[in-house]
């Protein structure tokens, strides 16, 4: 169980936002527990922190490595909870704590090697709060004031969260890196307008009080927060395709969505088979028509069959279903023929 699994990247007029995910959650997900631990602490802790009540799965996690101190994944999944909640230092202890269970971890080897880098950074950035999110920034290198900045947090939970008809409560850290520091933290050689990996991550634009960097950071946030949304809907098991097709999709309603390239691939029959899509390698040169495909692939969906389906989708994910038995079971149609019609679609319109 490696513990960053880099999923997909998208491209968007020179900068890259790249998602990537925890596997811890869909390790927990996709490892049923043995008839030993059912019903233990540690399993009502895994089965918490799958729903994203992280409160009750920290108490839980607590409880399980006081019944088993020897317990190496109830170690881990508390350092995890503690970095979700932003304690750095409670994250680290249980980590290494986990790492002396079991040496030969490296994911748990990668985890602490990372906290390392992010607690040197991070120590001197302030934070202000503005429910559900925690905000990390450095004082001086802000570009745009704070209140603008939490009011931007509060608008895209609240119309972010109007469509999906789903509003988390537990806490979701926002960072704000100064100059250099984003660089190293991203997990990609090039460079990055932002990173979901469970927490958000921005590199903080230089120019300050300009409107073209308001917009940009707003665009961003839109994007990044639409990922934490899916994965909780999902429990981690959509599609990159999708997500970053939904993420995409609510940027659009931010910012205007380029669709040259994808426009050049119709054109040239050039577009990706629905079942090849999510499987290709990372190629810089196709980034443009990736993210661009997957938009309006998400946007067909949701043209469709509406936003409430779209969820009940993503539910559908989240309980172990491919993508294609959760199209088979919401939309009560085969994925071949959804694909046919998306085809129509698109050259009828784009």
């Amino acid at each position: 169980m490696s513990s960053f699994h880099i999923r997909w990247r998208r491209e968007s007029r020179g900068r890259v936002s790249i998602l990537l995910f925890t596997a811890i959650l869909c390790g927990f997900q996709n490892n049923p527990v043995s008839a030993r631990e059912e019903g233990s602490s540690f399993t009502d802790a895994v089965v918490a922190y799958q729903d994203r009540r992280l409160d009750d799965a920290l108490r839980h996690a607590k409880k399980a490595v006081v019944e088993n101190p020897n317990h190496v994944d109830a170690h881990f999944l508390l350092g995890e909870l503690y970095y979700l909640k932003q304690d750095l230092t409670k994250a680290k202890e249980s980590w290494q704590k986990a790492l002396k269970l079991a040496p030969s971890r490296q994911d748990i080897r990668q985890r602490v090697a990372q906290l390392e880098v992010e607690s040197k950074i991070e120590q001197d950035l302030a934070r202000s709060d503005t429910h559900p999110f925690v905000v990390r920034f450095a004082e001086e290198g802000l570009p745009v004031d704070i209140g603008s900045l939490r009011q931007t947090l509060r608008d895209v939970y609240r119309e972010v969260g109007q469509q999906f008809g789903y509003f988390p409560e537990h806490p979701i850290t926002v960072i704000l890196y100064p100059e250099g520091a984003f660089e190293q933290i991203r997990k990609a050689a090039h460079q990055l307008g932002g990173m979901y990996d469970g927490k958000i991550r921005l590199p903080v634009p230089q120019e300050r009080n300009s409107r073209p960097v308001f917009a940009e950071l707003k665009r961003v946030l839109w994007h990044e927060y639409t990922h934490a949304v899916v994965q909780d809907l999902s429990k981690g098991g959509c599609p990159i395709w999708l997500n970053e097709g939904l993420a995409t999709l609510q940027e659009s309603r931010v910012w205007e969505i380029s669709l040259e390239r994808f426009h050049q691939a119709v054109e040239s029959d050039r577009l990706y088979a629905w079942d090849q899509f999510w499987n290709q390698p990372y190629k810089p040169q196709e980034l443009h028509l990736q993210y661009q495909q997957a938009y309006l692939m998400a946007a067909y969906l949701v043209k469709r069959w509406g936003w409430s389906r779209m969820v009940s989708l993503l539910k559908l994910l989240g309980q172990g279903y491919s993508i294609q038995d959760a199209i088979r079971r919401e939309y009560k149609t085969d994925p071949a023929l959804v694909e046919k019609a998306w085809i129509a679609w698109v050259k009828r319109n784009y």
